[in-house]
C-alpha cells in the first residue's frame, strides 16, 4: 500500500472517530434517532469527506440496516443498546466503525468491545480467516454469551464497503490468508446466546446495481445520483428528498429495484427478539496492525 493510500484509509477511520466522540454530547435518554443521522451527515459534510454508508442506528433486538426515515419519530429509551455503525470514505478509501450506546452498564458491549480488541492483538500478515474467527468466539463463550452467527466481517477496498472474504464471528475451516495492507472490519455483533438475524421492516437504504431502462425520469435521475454522487454506495432514501418529493422518490425507488437497477437492504433483527451490542473498527494488517478507527 502506497503512503497517499494509506494516508486516506487513515484519514477515513480517523474522522469516523471523531464522530464517535463528538456524538457523545447528544447521545441519552430522548434523543430521537432522526437527530443523531442528522448530526452524523452534518459532521461527515463539515469534514470534507463523504459518507461510505448511511448511518446505522439499530435499537435493541435490531442488528442493523436501519437507518432513520425523513418523519422518523423513535427516540433512544432509558437501557437501550443503541448500535451506531459510522462508515466515511476519502476518495474511496474507507474507515467502518461501530459502537453501542446504552445508558446503564451492559455486559453484551463490553463482550463486543473485548471481541474486537481480542481479534487486533493477533492481526497480523498471514493470519487466517478462522484464527481471527477463534479469537472471538473464544472471548464470547469465556463470558457465556452468544454471536449473530449470520453477520460477519469483511474487507475494504476502494468503493468496496463489503470485500471478499467475508470473516465470521463463529469458528470456521478457512485457511484464507490475510497480507500485509489488506484492510479488514471486524464488527461481532453479541447477544445473550447465539441468534440469527432476518430481513425485517421498512427499507430505507439502496445502492446502485447497474444501469436499467426505466420509465419515470425521477427514476432516472436517481439512478444517475446512485451511480455518480454516491459512488455506487449506499445511500438514504432521506437523502433524496432534498431533489424530489417523498411520493416521486418512492415512485422511483419501487421502479429501479423492480428493474434490478438498484439493490435494498432490509432491516435486519434477531429472530428471538434478543438484544444485540454490536463493536467494530477498521485495521490495516502490517506486523503492527493500524487501527485507523482509533483516535491514538
Amino acid at each position: 500500500m502506497d503512503k497517499e493510500i494509506l494516508e486516506k484509509y487513515i484519514r477515513a477511520g480517523r474522522i469516523c472517530a471523531e464522530i464517535k466522540d463528538e456524538l457523545s454530547e447528544i447521545l441519552k435518554p430522548g434523543a430521537s434517532l432522526l437527530s443523531i443521522a442528522g448530526a452524523v451527515d452534518r459532521k461527515i459534510h463539515e469534514k470534507g469527506v463523504k459518507p461510505a454508508f448511511p448511518v446505522n442506528i439499530s435499537v435493541n433486538e435490531i442488528a442493523a440496516h436501519y437507518t432513520p426515515s425523513a418523519n422518523d419519530e423513535k427516540v433512544i429509551k432509558q437501557g437501550d443498546l443503541v448500535k451506531i455503525d459510522i462508515g466515511v470514505h476519502v476518495d474511496g478509501y474507507m474507515g467502518d466503525m461501530a459502537f453501542t450506546y446504552c445508558s446503564e452498564q451492559n455486559a453484551l458491549i463490553e463482550c463486543s468491545d473485548e471481541c474486537v480488541q481480542a481479534a487486533i492483538d493477533i492481526i497480523k500478515p498471514g493470519i487466517t480467516v478462522s484464527e481471527i474467527s477463534k479469537a472471538i468466539e473464544n472471548v464470547v463463550k469465556e463470558h457465556g454469551l452468544g454471536i449473530i452467527v449470520n453477520l460477519t466481517g469483511h474487507t475494504l477496498e476502494r468503493y468496496v464497503f463489503h470485500g471478499s472474504p467475508s470473516i465470521p464471528n463463529v469458528s470456521n475451516n478457512s485457511n484464507y490468508k490475510f497480507k500485509e495492507g489488506d484492510v479488514i472490519a471486524l464488527e461481532p455483533f453479541v447477544t445473550s446466546s447465539n441468534g440469527y438475524v432476518k430481513d425485517s421492516g421498512n427499507v430505507e437504504i439502496y445502492r446502485f446495481l447497474m444501469d436499467r431502462p426505466v420509465r419515470l425520469a425521477e427514476a432516472r435521475k436517481i439512478l444517475e445520483l446512485a451511480k455518480t454522487q454516491y459512488h455506487e454506495l449506499p445511500f438514504a432514501k432521506r437523502w433524496l428528498y432534498k431533489y424530489f418529493s417523498p411520493i416521486k422518490v418512492s415512485l422511483a425507488l419501487r421502479q429501479l429495484e423492480f428493474a434490478g437497477a438498484l439493490e435494498s437492504y432490509p432491516v435486519l433483527k434477531e429472530i428471538e427478539g434478543k438484544p444485540v451490542a454490536q463493536s467494530e473498527h477498521t485495521i490495516i494488517v502490517m506486523d503492527e496492525p493500524i487501527v485507523t478507527t482509533k483516535i491514538l
